[in-house]
C-alpha cells in the first residue's frame, strides 16, 4: 500500500504540516481586514511601508490606527479552530558542512545545526518528500474584528484646555503641560489625520515644539484687530496681505504693549482661512478668509459669553454677531450648526419672541444613550435638520446617523413634510 504522505490525491494539492518542537499556542493573533482597509493597503506602492499602530492608555479600550483612520479591535470566536501556517524553504550546506539551513518565508531564520533545527524530522520517508513542508503557526478559536470608528478625540481638548496660550506674560502657569505631536499620537485614540484635522479646526499652534491652542479671548482679540486693519487698508476678504497687516498691527500697538506678536497674527490669518492655501499662486502672502471659520469662531465667542447668560433675543444676537464681521461677511446661523438651539418665549412686551441658547455638542455626553437623554431633556421634540448636527461627531457618515436615529429616538411624519423626533422613553 502506497504511503499516503508519498501520494497525492487526485483532486487535491498535498503538503506536509509540520510542528515545530518548541511550538507554543496563543502566539499570533489574526485580524480580520474590512473592505476600506484592504484598499487602502492594495492602493501602496510595493515598497512603501505600511503604519498600523495600537494606541491608547493603559485604562482605554485599545484601537488601531492606520494613518487616516480609527478602527475599534473585538474578539470575535469561531466555532472551528484555525491553524495558520507558513512554508518552510530548505537549501542543503556544501558537502563540508553537515548543517541545514531552514527559513520561513517570512523573514525568520532558523539556522544552526541539523539536530538544531525545531523543524527537523527524523523521517526519511517525509525529509525526501516532492511535496512542500508547512509549519504550524498557531491554533486559534478567535479572530480580531476591525471595525470603523469615529475618533476618540475628546482627550485632545482636555489635554490642551490645561495649557492654552494667551501671551508670553501668562507662560509660567503652562509649562507642565506641554505636549509635543509625538506625546499626542501616544495618547490619543485617532489617527494621524483625524488628530490634525482636529488641531486644525481649533486653531492650534506648533509653539517651541508643542501644540498649543489660543485662549479663545486671545484669538478673538487678534482677529477683532485683523478684521479692523482690513478695513482700514481697504482689503477684501478674498486677498488679505498678511505681511501688510501684521505690520499695521506692530505699528499701532507694539508687542510691548499688546503682546500680540507677528507670528500670531500670521497664525491667525492662515488658520481663518480657506484650507491655508494662499489666494493667489503669484501672492503667496495673501490669503482668502474663509467665512465659514471666521463667522463661526465669532459668533460662538459672542454666544458663549456670560454677558447674557448665554442667551439673547435672535434679532439682537444676529445684530451684534454682524457688527464683529466688521462687514466682511453676514451672520448666517448655519455657521453656528450644533452649537445652539432656539426657542420661543415672550419678550418683556409679552409679545412672542424667539430667543437663541448657547448649547454645544461638545459638552454632550459621547455615550449615544446618554446624549439622546440630555438632547430630549433640553427639548422633548426635535425637528430632522435640528437634531442632526449634535449627532454627527458620533458616526461615520449619514447613513449610519439615520440608523442611530432610528435606534434611540421616536419619529414622527408631519403632514407638511418632513420629521419630528422624541425620545422612546415615556415618562
Amino acid at each position: 500500500m502506497a504511503n499516503p504522505s508519498t501520494q497525492p490525491p487526485s483532486n487535491a494539492t498535498t503538503t506536509n504540516i509540520i510542528f515545530s518542537r518548541d511550538f507554543t499556542q496563543s502566539t499570533y493573533t489574526l485580524l480580520e481586514i474590512p473592505k476600506t482597509l484592504e484598499k487602502y493597503i492594495n492602493a501602496q506602492d510595493d515598497n512603501a511601508t505600511l503604519s498600523f499602530q495600537v494606541r491608547g492608555l493603559e485604562k482605554d479600550t485599545a484601537v488601531l490606527c492606520t494613518p487616516t483612520q480609527t478602527f475599534s479591535l473585538q474578539r470575535a470566536h469561531t466555532s472551528n479552530m484555525l491553524i495558520p501556517v507558513a512554508p518552510l524553504i530548505e537549501s542543503r550546506r556544501s558537502d563540508n558542512d553537515t548543517g541545514m539551513d531552514v527559513d520561513m518565508d517570512m523573514d525568520t531564520e532558523i539556522g544552526g545545526s541539523l539536530h538544531a533545527d525545531p523543524y527537523y524530522i527524523d523521517d526519511p520517508v517525509l525529509e525526501d518528500s516532492p511535496f512542500g513542508r508547512q509549519a504550524v503557526l498557531d491554533i486559534l478559536d478567535s479572530v480580531l474584528d476591525l471595525i470603523p470608528i469615529s475618533p476618540r478625540l475628546e482627550r485632545l481638548g482636555e489635554i490642551l484646555a490645561k495649557s492654552q496660550f494667551e501671551g508670553w506674560a501668562q507662560e509660567s502657569d503652562s509649562k507642565n503641560n506641554l505636549y509635543t505631536w509625538e506625546h499626542l499620537q501616544s495618547v490619543i485614540q485617532a489617527s494621524d489625520k483625524e488628530i490634525m484635522d482636529w488641531l486644525k479646526e481649533h486653531h492650534a499652534c506648533l509653539i517651541d515644539g508643542h501644540w498649543r491652542l489660543f485662549k479663545r479671548r486671545f484669538m478673538f482679540d487678534i482677529l477683532r484687530e485683523i478684521l479692523s486693519i482690513m478695513n482700514a487698508l481697504g482689503m477684501e476678504a478674498t486677498s488679505v496681505d498678511s505681511e501688510s497687516v501684521c505690520a499695521e498691527i506692530e505699528n499701532d500697538t507694539p508687542e510691548s504693549e499688546s503682546g500680540i506678536a507677528s507670528w500670531m497674527v500670521k497664525h491667525c490669518i492662515v488658520s481663518f482661512s480657506e484650507d491655508a492655501v494662499p489666494s493667489t499662486v503669484g501672492n503667496p502672502d495673501h490669503y482668502c478668509l474663509s467665512a465659514k471659520k471666521v463667522s463661526a469662531f465669532m459668533g460662538i465667542h459672542l454666544l458663549s459669553s456670560t454677558e447674557r447668560g448665554h442667551r439673547w433675543r435672535l434679532q439682537d444676537f444676529l445684530l451684534k454677531w454682524n457688527e464683529l464681521l466688521q462687514e466682511h461677511f453676514k451672520a448666517d446661523l448655519k455657521y453656528l450648526a450644533g452649537e445652539y438651539i432656539l426657542e420661543n418665549d415672550r419678550g418683556m412686551d409679552k409679545n412672542p419672541q424667539q430667543y437663541i441658547r448657547y448649547f454645544s455638542k461638545s459638552q454632550l455626553p459621547l455615550d449615544a444613550a446618554a446624549r439622546f437623554t440630555a438632547l430630549f431633556e433640553v427639548k422633548p421634540k426635535w425637528d430632522g435638520p435640528e437634531i442632526r448636527p449634535f449627532l454627527r461627531d458620533l458616526v461615520l457618515d449619514e447613513k449610519k446617523l439615520d440608523i442611530l436615529l432610528l435606534k434611540h429616538a421616536r419619529s414622527v411624519k408631519q403632514p407638511g413634510g418632513g420629521v419630528v423626533y422624541s425620545s422612546r422613553v415615556i415618562k
